[in-house]
């Protein structure tokens, strides 16, 4: 395993100058593309709390060229956001290509990128996400394909292999850079691990070594110490968060300031959860994205025929949010009662009448402790 950490400043195509972000000589750290999660609302909250780089939703190839209004939703962003890279899906070389192009055409996107990672059946039994790991040579069609159309960095997200045993990142990687790719993010699982077990450090590492394109490590990235780990034992050029920045934008600075630390960041422990925030930045952040989400909803609305128009904004907010909500407030006093009578949030007030209600219980049980020690 890579004992040493590159050197930033001296690479030749790194991360930095393909999105154009700055080279500070640390590794960046990414928000995931996350099906459900990763909408515009999401990424700007990242991006303030230190995501130099995000992804959006996973999107159809077709969807895009049928020009249907809920796939084109997915790609909608903010002006303010950070960079974003799209994040698509499909089987077919030529309907991925010129999805490709209108993406591009759209002009807010500073990278395209690939799924060829996800396992989940309704994607993979169209031949899409993982599915395609079993063919290496699709994968240099679709990226060839893609590389015709476009000029913007050109990027595809994969996996280790099938399972355990049958290993295809190294014969993925090879397609990648015969097809003219600029970038590969490995999550280090095989796709029958799904998202559970250890990720693969020793073939991450494999694959930084061989790759001549800069690569980008993801799975099981929960605290500092697991992206310091990461870092430390494969060189990665950046690293990948998922599941673990929902409703918690602060991993983010953590990991970057566990990156720039002397010293190695405390071990992760999982029985101890998540790290206790204080109250009131929990709730300006919550808040503010509640209000991201309540203006994507509106924007959407008002040039797309959404489908959901029957409802009120409020309404749909309420929907909407709640994947969010609850990992916000995830291992708080007071959050299994507000899970258990949802039926109440119909509007922004209740929402927040019913977040200010979860964290006095969650203080009064903080003074509770402390008085007690």
């Amino acid at each position: 395993m890579m004992q040493q950490r590159t050197d930033y400043r001296n690479m030749t195509k790194s991360i930095h100058q393909l999105y154009k972000l700055q080279d500070n000589g640390e590794p960046l750290v990414c928000l995931a593309p996350m099906a459900g999660f990763t909408n515009a609302a999401m990424r700007c909250i990242a991006g303030e709390h230190g995501a130099a780089l995000t992804f959006t939703e996973m999107t159809s190839d077709m969807g895009l060229l049928h020009e249907r209004e809920k796939t084109w939703q997915l790609l909608e962003r903010f002006d303010d956001e950070p960079p974003v890279v799209g994040h698509l899906y499909g089987s077919n070389p030529q309907t991925l290509a010129e999805a490709a192009r209108k993406v591009e055409e759209n002009g807010k996107f500073a990278g395209i990128d690939l799924n060829t990672g996800c396992p989940v059946k309704k994607i993979t039994q169209n031949g899409a996400g993982s599915a395609l790991i079993k063919s290496p040579q699709l994968i240099y069609k679709i990226l060839s394909a893609m590389r015709k159309e476009i000029s913007i960095p050109l990027s595809i997200k994969t996996r280790l292999g099938e399972h355990p045993g049958k290993t295809a990142i190294f014969d993925i990687l090879k397609a990648a850079e015969d097809a003219g790719a600029d970038l590969i993010i490995l999550h280090a699982r095989f796709t029958s691990q799904g998202h559970g077990g250890d990720p693969d450090l020793d073939l991450l590492a494999e694959l930084k070594s061989r790759a001549s394109i800069p690569v980008i490590g993801n799975g099981g990235i929960r605290s500092p110490w697991d992206a310091w780990r990461m870092f430390k034992e494969t060189g990665v050029d950046a690293i990948m968060v998922a599941r673990s920045a929902i409703g918690n934008p602060w991993i983010f600075e953590d990991i970057r300031a566990g990156l720039a630390a002397s010293e190695p960041p405390e071990e992760y422990n999982p029985t101890r959860g998540r790290p206790k925030r204080d109250l009131n930045k929990v709730r300006q952040a919550l808040i503010k994205h509640l209000n991201y989400e309540q203006s994507l909803i509106e924007h959407n609305r008002s040039i797309y025929e959404c489908p959901d128009r029957v409802q009120s904004v409020a309404s749909t907010l309420a929907t909407t949010f709640r994947c969010h909500l609850f990992r916000y407030l995830h291992g708080l006093k007071g959050s299994s009662y507000l899970r258990s009578h949802l039926y109440l949030l119909n509007s922004m007030d209740s929402i927040i009448a019913a977040v200010d209600n979860c964290l006095e219980r969650e203080e009064a049980y903080r003074r509770r402790v402390v008085n007690d020690e």
